[in-house]
């Protein structure tokens, strides 16, 4: 069940209570520490509600883990040698980022995540509002990836049945209505099946498993005599995207390489529900990287094997590449769309757990007055056990913002790197924090899993390497540049980063402390 009071007890059984501004604006609750019992949740340890306490939170919902999630890349610049080349460069140097957000999370296990981090270890002239960019920044880039993934999948379908009927005229609105129809299910399974959600996950862990071995079979076996030789895949490299050198080219076409390797940290905005969250958490970031990125390079290197003709692929009618190589493999337009359809499937189930874990961003965030309507957002339905208005808000930019797909080819580009952008600008705004914190602060809180001494330089390299991408991640796929081929990603940054500061002026400043007001010393220190 979800937290209540020991006061309220029966009146949360009745799904009357609506508990809000957790640990601090609460209406009429006890404050914590004020009664360790009744301020226990069921299924909930000592050592866990004692992180709450000391961060200013109360545990609001059941416990569970969210970890796994899956992510494709292209091949415009650099191709088969420059793609692996790029992803193994990324997924070595972006491990450094996820260790440095692990330590934090072990740290200050709670579901604000970089914010709350950023609130707790920035210099304290300087912590409301760097704590209120980044979570500003965090929520945007997590409503961005549950996008980028409810656009993937709606498109991907309209691409399966092009695949299938060469007449069927594949329009943009018939993709954003499908993008459409996978959002509203999702925001449906979130918020009346929230409870069943540990069961689906563990259901969608068992088919992504299922599914990757069925395509690398699929692929190898049925694919056995047209292949390219392993000095083809490995030494080939093009500039395909017309930039001034095969160097810059292969680094202005890693952005959906780096997006392949995002989603651990989701188990960070999931800790408020987690059972020993601060030794669970960092583990469950680390190994769900190290497993996703392990999968993703197998699926990358056969793939490349696959790509027997590159001009083929990206010219397909489908206008996904991989869904032509599918074709090619198996010899058929059924196969390529009975594969096609494996993986919409993994997809929507990926970016529903995704969901959960966004609206827990902007549930922290409004529980923090950082929000506009910030009291309705971080209610919480005790029925469903479910943020639901932060449900609603995820869902609601989802579908504003795959509008931007009626206008532009290069949509799912610009979605994808918004969230690149403003999700390392969190992650630059964090670990800088605790660097200042390990260098120039008080000493840090005392997480069940530690960096050690290994720490510090490995927060260093974490975050010149997030300047590496902020950089790169605006950077067009092609040159020359049109208004059509345009990163428009820098563009709509710059729009939610003057929003937020000119509500920050007007009015958010006035109510808005950052999660460091209500932080305790506790015994995590």
């Amino acid at each position: 069940m979800g937290f209540t009071t020991g006061a309220d007890a029966e009146g949360a059984k009745a799904g009357n209570i609506e508990l809000r501004a957790i640990g601090n604006r609460a209406y009429g609750e006890s404050s914590p520490g004020e009664d360790d019992e009744a301020h226990r949740t069921e299924g909930t340890d000592y050592k866990d509600q004692t992180h709450m306490e000391r961060l200013g939170k109360r545990q609001e919902f059941d416990q569970w883990v969210d970890g796994f999630s899956n992510s494709l890349s292209g091949l415009v610049d650099g191709n088969t040698g420059g793609t692996i080349v790029m992803y193994l460069i990324n997924f070595a140097a972006f491990s450094t980022i996820i260790f440095s957000l692990a330590e934090m999370s072990s740290m200050a296990p709670t579901a604000g995540g970089q914010y709350h981090w950023v609130s707790e270890f920035a210099p304290a002239s300087f912590q409301k509002p760097l704590s209120y960019t980044a979570g500003w920044l965090s929520a945007l880039a997590w409503c961005c990836g549950t996008t980028s993934g409810f656009f993937l999948a709606g498109s991907l379908i309209q691409g399966v049945i092009v695949e299938l009927h060469s007449t069927y005229t594949a329009e943009p609105w018939r993709a954003y209505l499908f993008v459409v129809c996978l959002a509203t299910l999702g925001a449906l399974v979130n918020t009346y099946l929230s409870r069943k959600l540990p069961k689906l996950e563990g259901f969608a862990f068992l088919l992504t498993i299922a599914g990757f071995i069925s395509v690398i079979i699929v692929l190898w076996v049925l694919n056995s005599h047209r292949r390219l030789t392993a000095s083809e895949v490995f030494q080939t490299f093009s500039n395909d995207g017309g930039w001034s050198s095969l160097g810059l080219s292969m680094v202005a076409g890693q952005i959906l390489l780096v997006w392949a390797l995002t989603g651990a940290d989701a188990t960070a905005h999931m800790a408020e529900e987690t059972r020993h969250a601060s030794d669970v958490i960092p583990k469950a970031m680390i190994l769900s990287y190290f497993i996703n990125g392990i999968l993703v390079f197998l699926m990358l290197i056969t793939y490349c094997f696959c790509l027997t003709d590159l001009d083929a692929a990206f010219s397909s009618a489908t206008g996904f590449p991989f869904i032509q190589v599918f074709a090619t493999s198996t010899g058929s337009a059924e196969g390529a769309a009975a594969i096609t359809c494996l993986l919409i499937v993994l997809i929507t189930f990926s970016v529903t757990n995704y969901m959960a874990s966004c609206s827990r961003q902007v549930f922290a965030f409004a529980r923090d007055c950082g929000f506009p309507f910030h009291s309705w957002i971080a209610k919480v339905d005790q029925k469903n056990n479910c943020p639901t208005p932060a449900v609603a808000v995820t869902y609601g930019f989802c579908i504003l913002i795959c509008l931007i797909s009626l206008g532009s080819a290069i949509a799912f580009n610009a979605i994808t790197s918004l969230q690149l952008l403003a999700l390392v600008f969190t992650y630059m705004l964090s670990i800088g924090c605790l660097l200042w914190r390990r260098f120039f602060g008080e000493p840090l809180p005392i997480g069940s899993w530690s960096l050690g001494r290994a720490g510090t330089p490995i927060n260093v390299f974490a975050l010149l390497y997030s300047a590496y991408l902020i950089v790169f991640i605006a950077f067009p796929v092609t040159v020359p540049v049109t208004v059509a081929t345009l990163n428009w990603a820098p563009v709509m940054f710059a729009g939610v980063v003057v929003l937020a500061l000119g509500y920050y002026v007007l009015y958010a400043r006035k109510i808005y402390d950052g999660p460091v007001a209500y932080v305790g010393s506790g015994s995590a220190y």
